[in-house]
């Protein structure tokens, strides 16, 4: 990977397909980061997605492609839509695929997502969960000056196991 070009972008309607394939591999790899189960991700069609990613809005999924058009990662944002929380978004669903770990590519997709929800107008804090035992994760956001604001015990239940949820914010201006 290392050396190797990559474009990170929006993904687009036409994204879905490799979109829905990626983020599968994600929730079958780590069911414990994620809320949503692999059952549950292989369930919502790539049609659903790309209604998704295809809307209009602030919401957007960010894609890291490599030279063979390959999807290597992906980080998505929703902005909050009630009037009295429109300062405030999320990181929801970050993953990057295996072979490309180790390269920068999710720090390199992290401060890009912040970067494009800073140019949003009126955003003020942007806000993600982390599994609190998933070291890797919580260096690379405490790295970039989130902060902890709390953990949620019990936050979810995979296979009978119950996993702590660690809250995390990044101040905007």
């Amino acid at each position: 990977m290392t050396g190797t070009a990559v474009e990170l972008r929006q993904l687009q309607v036409t994204d879905a397909q490799a979109y829905w394939e990626t983020r599968n591999q994600g929730l079958l790899e780590f069911p414990d980061a994620f809320t949503t189960t692999y059952e549950e991700g292989r369930a919502t069609s790539p049609e659903k997605l790309a209604q998704r990613i295809g809307g209009d809005g602030d919401d957007f999924v960010l894609g890291a492609f490599g030279a063979n058009g390959r999807l290597l990662g992906y980080a998505g944002f929703q902005r909050e839509t009630r009037v009295k929380l429109r300062h405030k978004g999320k990181v929801l669903g970050m993953y990057v695929v295996p072979e490309a770990r180790g390269t920068g590519l999710g720090r390199q997709l992290l401060l890009d997502l912040i970067e494009r929800v800073r140019a949003l107008e009126g955003m003020e804090i942007l806000q993600l969960t982390v599994t609190h035992s998933n070291e890797s994760a919580r260096r690379l956001y405490l790295s970039v000056g989130f902060v902890s604001f709390g953990v949620e015990q019990n936050a979810i239940k995979v296979d009978d196991v119950l996993y702590a949820k660690e809250h995390m914010a990044l101040p905007l201006r």
